[in-house]
């Protein structure tokens, strides 16, 4: 996606009306692009900070980092505390309307565990939700479901390793409400029942919960924390702990820990939300205010310890990680400093030449020939241990010399020769755009950025502050900065520490006796490349912007209707172009726009499936005609725009967020990607030199087996299902894509839809100045032949084992349905793979223990007539991978045999309709819904229906879909274990097979 500064919109509604195409583009895209564990700098999960409670009084509170600091708090936020000394900090914040955010934050995670105790906190947060003083358990998850709360989503906790969070997103805002969550929180804090045989029942839940955490990129970044660590509570205190620690768990140490830790003074109590006024004090102190104060004061954190070493020369191979990074870092003692006015701003000019330098990176990375993958400079500071800088390249294995060289020289010409006014005018620009547009959107800003702010500043040295107070700090230090301030910034960054130089992942750097050749390897390279002269980087020229819209011309509206129920105003151009246009008040200075063109894959032909896989890779790559996508991002800085580029089932898609200041700047740059694409071979080059890695990793990922031969299998070896091979990815050229995009960008039919935060009228004018100039378009093709897809098979049963040392199995139970063309059916399909969801996480996860979290989800196709699946997906240990398939087969076939109650169907309705009403004040939501408000003549009944759908949804209506789609014998069935851990007798009575991918 080239998303210049496109708005981010992160909801996502899966029971809404969204068109799907067979390939998993969500799974491929999270194996080709989401970047290792140890790529860039190194974890930095934020340890806490110095312990604020040493030295406390028995109810004595916990001082806040503002209490001390010269920058004023946010006014939003009220604080408070109880003599018992818990905190507490509430603000009123109107969107989401009717939602109120409940968090306790307890001030303890795993740093605080002795070594019998290792991952106790986590698992004592694991232990709220299995009894308690007011639930049974095995009640309370079905209690917030009857309140609209759905459990992960509304009802959670996390464990780092300073604190434990438990969160409560409650529906409604009445008093009622917040007293009933205030109920669970205390609960929480004081009243867990902790019964021995819910301990020992619980160990299984969490040994999943380890398994499916578990990669080979989580291992290499245990072995990077343990040898960077070594010396400190770091190293042996992961939140998740160790199973050997767990299995001597019981009741009675569990509560221990409990009552040593859970005590007010360690408790800060925060609410943000759609108060309207009311103010949550006196229900704080009715929930809060009588907690008990044990006896003494409260035990400070032990002592983190201090590293053994700050220099370091080492590799750590991981032979299932296909790439390598490579870092160089100059590291010194952290610091500890309060966050005052001056702190704030002192690593300002450091920070925008990092930024600099990693954009010449990201611009280094397309040529031709580049011998590294990707690279960045970043703050190699971690767990407030350390505190340096640091240069992370990533690389295949067999160019790690030249890559580590390259970015080397590259960090080297920064230092010398310094940076130019581009490229600080750039990233000033987009700052303080960013500053502005954050002090115009905070009237409607989400409660939950609100809430993450207090309760960071509840755990670190840290001051929330509003959008006004941030801009009035930093505006004139960003003002002020020259590329002279920058560049010296970064020169005395790498004047202070030792040089470490080490190497993770697919680089084996050791001798045939095992001993560790990186330290003269990685040294050797890098002090040759200090002796290569490099000369100062070409001078950068900007034309100017090639695509503007002529004042003055328009396109001829034929046709304009209101659709008053909706709030709609629906246009169509002389030359075909259709509009809709929902302008909202959700949130200030935000417009979301979907352009649908043409036909997108149905034009086509099946066999050549591997173009349209590469189109969505490197189509933005591309640039426009006039300008490559480096000079369109200096073009456009300090400019909300964007246009991103997808090939849909049936539509070419490309979307952006902007603001009403910058709508015509964002319609004239979406015109130019219609009319003018670059076609520049840059993203291709890039993709071509990734996919060595990329089809190397799924011979050792889960998802591999998937991708490459059971999606197809499932589908009678339609190429369109599945990844493409190798070959044929490989095969690609840019002008295979010209030739089928270009007039069907050109020409195809084209509806745009703009929601959010503009003035019709003049959001119109702009269409027609633009979009309504383009070429006349076309109507829109039946390519009926390619709607028709075979049916998915029935009973398909595949067993593949992978090389890997992850101990965990994979799970992957297909029941084929049927299309989404009628709303009705595609609803009720969703909502029995949401009432599959709770049965499977009742019976597999909580009775049986065999799996952490198994889930059921429903695609309904609205392209391909037939085409539909409800999906089960379990992760498993390897040796109970048959027990964990009987389990998901048997809770699917009950529910299509034993039928559906009205009680289960009532209970998980709520949850699904509270969450409705959110979605129906977000952009999101609309934009999803109305993209085919003109062309599709269902599309609006679909929005007007929703509600009634899931109000008035019964078992008589589900119960029949269960039965004809659940039966076990319809089920096809993927199990994908460790090699290593394949058992003798397998699991699905097939011959496991070797997962192989083509070179």
């Amino acid at each position: 996606m080239c998303h210049l500064r496109a708005a981010a919109c992160d909801e996502k509604h899966p029971h809404l009306d969204m068109k799907r195409f067979p390939l998993n583009s969500a799974l491929l895209a999270a194996l080709l692009f989401a970047p290792l564990a140890c790529q860039g700098p190194r974890n930095t999960q934020e340890a806490p900070a110095a312990d604020v409670s040493a030295g406390l009084l028995a109810g004595q509170a916990r001082a806040w980092e503002h209490e001390t600091s010269d920058l004023p708090v946010d006014p939003r936020i009220h604080f408070g505390e109880f003599d018992n000394g818990l905190r507490f900090a509430w603000a009123d914040n109107p969107e989401p309307d009717q939602r109120i955010y409940l968090r306790l934050h307890v001030d303890v995670g795993s740093l605080a565990e002795e070594e019998s105790e290792r991952g106790m906190a986590h698992f004592l947060e694991h232990m709220a939700f299995n009894g308690s003083e007011h639930f049974a358990s095995g009640e309370l998850v079905g209690w917030f479901q009857e309140r609209g709360m759905s459990f992960g989503a509304d009802t959670n906790a996390h464990t780092t390793y300073g604190e434990t969070v438990y969160k409560i997103d409650l529906p409604e805002a009445d008093e009622t409400s917040i007293a009933e969550g205030l109920l669970v929180l205390r609960d929480y804090a004081t009243g867990l029942l902790l019964a021995d045989e819910e301990v020992q029942a619980e160990k299984g839940v969490i040994d999943g919960e380890e398994r499916e955490r578990d990669s080979a990129g989580y291992r290499l970044g245990r072995r990077q924390i343990d040898l960077l660590c070594a010396g400190t509570r770091i190293a042996t205190r992961s939140p998740i702990g160790t199973k050997e620690a767990r299995d001597a768990f019981t009741g009675d140490s569990v509560r221990a820990f409990y009552e040593k830790w859970y005590r007010p003074e360690n408790m800060t109590l925060v609410a943000v939300g759609d108060l309207n006024g009311l103010n949550p004090e006196e229900l704080f102190a009715a929930a809060f205010g009588d907690l008990p104060v044990p006896a003494g004061a409260p035990a400070p954190e032990p002592p983190r310890g201090q590293p053994e070493a700050f220099d370091f020369a080492f590799h750590l191979y991981e032979p299932e990680i296909p790439t390598v990074t490579l870092v160089a870092e100059v590291m010194v003692p952290f610091e500890e400093q309060p966050d005052t006015a001056a702190t704030r701003l002192e690593d300002l000019p450091l920070a925008l030449a990092r930024n600099m330098l990693n954009l010449r990176f990201s611009e280094l990375a397309k040529e031709e020939g580049a011998p590294f993958l990707g690279a960045q400079a970043g703050d190699g500071g971690a767990f407030e241990l350390f505190d340096g800088e640091g240069l992370y390249v990533t690389a295949a294995p067999d160019k790690w010399r030249e890559a580590l060289a390259f970015c080397e020289q590259e960090l080297r010409r920064a230092q010398l020769f310094g940076f130019q006014q581009p490229e600080l005018d750039e990233l000033r620009a987009d700052i303080l755009r960013g500053l502005d547009e954050a002090v115009e959107r905070e009237p409607t800003a989400r409660s939950k950025g609100l809430l993450g702010a207090i309760v960071s500043a509840a755990e670190n040295r840290r001051v929330p502050m509003n959008a006004v107070a941030r801009r009035a700090l930093l505006r004139p230090a960003v003002e002020a900065l020259t590329v002279a301030t920058c560049h010296q910034a970064l020169v005395d960054a790498w004047k202070t520490g030792e040089l470490s130089l080490y190497a993770l992942g697919g680089l084996d750097l050791s001798d045939d006796a095992g001993a560790d050749l990186a330290p003269a390897e990685l040294s050797a390279v890098w002090e040759e490349s200090v002796r290569v002269a490099v000369s100062a980087p070409e001078e950068i020229k900007t034309d100017a912007f090639a695509y503007a819209s002529t004042p003055g011309q328009a396109g001829e509206i034929v046709e304009r209707r209101q659709v008053e129920d909706l709030d709609l105003t629906l246009v169509r151009f002389a030359n075909g172009v259709r509009l809709n246009l929902k302008a909202t008040d959700f949130k200030e200075q935000e417009i979301l726009l979907s352009l649908r063109v043409g036909e997108g894959r149905l034009t086509l032909e099946p066999e050549r499936a591997a173009v349209a896989w590469v189109a969505n890779q490197v189509f933005s790559a591309g640039g426009l005609g006039a300008h490559d996508s480096e000079e369109l991002r200096r073009l456009t800085a300090g400019r909300q725009v964007g246009v991103g580029f997808s090939v849909g089932a049936d539509a070419f898609q490309l979307s952006g967020g902007t603001t009403a200041e910058d709508l015509l700047l964002e319609f004239e740059l979406a015109c130019a990607w219609l009319t003018d694409p670059g076609w520049r071979p840059d993203g291709l080059v890039q993709l071509r030199r990734s996919l060595p890695q990329f089809f190397e990793s799924l011979l050792h990922t889960h998802e591999g087996p998937q991708l490459t031969v059971f999606e197809r299998a499932l589908h009678a070896d339609d190429p369109r299902f599945g990844l493409p091979e190798r070959e044929a990815i490989e095969a690609v050229k840019m002008d295979d894509l010209r030739n089928w995009l270009g007039a069907h960008l050109r020409h195809g039919e084209l509806e745009l839809t703009v929601v959010g935060d503009f003035e019709v009228e003049k959001a119109i004018a702009q269409a027609a100045a633009t979009f309504g100039l383009l070429e006349a378009r076309r109507d829109l093709g039946e390519f009926g032949e390619r709607r028709s897809i075979p049916p998915a098979s029935m009973g398909l049963a595949q067993e593949h084992s992978i090389d890997t040392e992850v101990p965990r199995s994979r799970v992957h139970v297909v029941f084929p349905t049927t299309d989404g063309f009628d709303a009705k059916r595609r609803r009720s399909l969703f909502f029995l793979s949401y009432l599959l969801s709770d049965r499977l996480r009742v019976e597999v996860r909580e009775k049986l223990g065999v799996a952490y979290s198994p889930y059921a989800s429903s695609d309904s196709s609205q392209v391909h007539p037939g085409l539909g699946a409800i999906t089960i997906e379990a992760g498993a240990d390897p040796s109970l991978s048959a027990q964990v398939v009987e389990a998901c087969l048997t809770v699917a076939d009950e529910m299509a045999t034993g039928g559906i109650e009205d009680a289960e169907i009532q209970r998980m309705r709520a949850p699904i309709l509270k969450q409705l009403r959110d979605a129906r004040r977000s952009n999101s939501f609309w934009l999803s819904l109305l993209d085919e408000a003109q062309s599709s003549p269902e599309a609006l009944d679909n929005i007007r229906t929703l509600e009634d759908f899931y109000e008035s949804v019964s078992a008589e209506q589900l119960a029949p879909l269960a039965q004809e789609y659940l039966r076990r014998g319809r089920a096809s069935v993927l199990v994908v274990t460790p090699r290593v851990d394949t058992p003798p007798n397998n699991v699905l009575g097939t011959e496991p097979a070797e997962t192989d991918t083509k070179d």
